[in-house]
């Protein structure tokens, strides 16, 4: 079947969870998950200015590669960005049979819906599916050694996100990488669970993590180990969050394929 997903700015880890499903189900080989750009209208930058949820801070308007600050303590808001991404999801066997390169094993994805206003984020939802997710798929938040982050560069947002990744993990915690891709594409909205998977699993193969940009001074709030250098770094298994207005909130994890194993 073919068919659209609608879940704000978590749409992407959405459609991946419906072609896991369909797999797993056994009613496909192959799922294609699509993440298409988001056309930005000046109506919609217009009505996230009004809830406060974009940069327009004057003095980034000549400089809009640092407009997109997560974790940074003078963050002000996301920056829409143009970006586009497709996953290929099948069982281990298509995948081999056909000679497909494979770039992780996805162990589950897991959604849910609460908030606190249609822009502002819920911790305890979002600490709530992540936990879930974890216990679902029989993995122990000690296994987990690196997020990627939905972190759009709001104030809230950022904060609510940590709050719920320190919730979900407890102690260990401090012990996870963290980085925040927005920092470096700006927000590509509906497409960004994707794009920004993509962008995690490239790390996962490479053995080397992105940098968090544009921090020039971490919001002491922020208590977990942002990446803000480049760092050789082995990736095990991950967890991508994505957070959508509303409290559309959706996560998977990944763990890294090692053949024979």
């Amino acid at each position: 079947p073919t068919f659209t997903i609608g879940g704000a700015c978590a749409s992407g880890n959405l459609a991946m969870r419906e072609g896991l499903r369909d797999i797993q189900s056994g009613e496909s080989l192959r799922s294609v998950v699509c993440g298409p750009p988001f056309d930005v209208s000046p109506a919609d930058i217009h009505a996230s200015a009004i809830i406060n949820a974009v940069v327009i801070k004057p003095e980034y308007q000549d400089r809009p590669e640092e407009a997109s600050r997560p974790f940074d303590v003078g963050r002000c808001g996301f920056l829409y960005s143009h970006g586009a991404a497709t996953l290929v999801l099948e069982d281990l066997d298509t995948a081999l049979k056909r000679g497909a390169p494979i770039y992780g094993e996805i162990l589950g994805v897991k959604a849910g819906g609460n908030a606190n206003h249609l822009p502002m984020p819920g911790a305890e939802n979002q600490t709530r599916v992540m936990m879930e997710l974890m216990k679902t798929a029989g993995i122990k938040p000690e296994d987990v050694d690196y997020v990627n982050c939905h972190a759009t560069g709001t104030p809230s947002g950022d904060l609510q996100e940590v709050l719920a990744i320190q919730a979900a993990f407890g102690s260990h915690a401090k012990n996870l990488k963290i980085n925040a891709p927005k920092s470096m594409l700006g927000h590509t909205c509906w497409g960004s669970p994707l794009v920004e998977t993509v962008g995690a699993l490239l790390q996962m193969k490479y053995g080397r993590l992105h940098p968090t940009i544009n921090i020039e001074k971490l919001d002491p709030a922020i208590k977990l180990n942002v990446i803000t250098k480049a760092e050789d770094y082995q990736i095990e298994l991950m967890l991508k969050n994505s957070f959508g207005f509303g409290g559309i909130n959706c996560c998977s994890l990944i763990k890294r394929y090692k053949e024979g194993k």
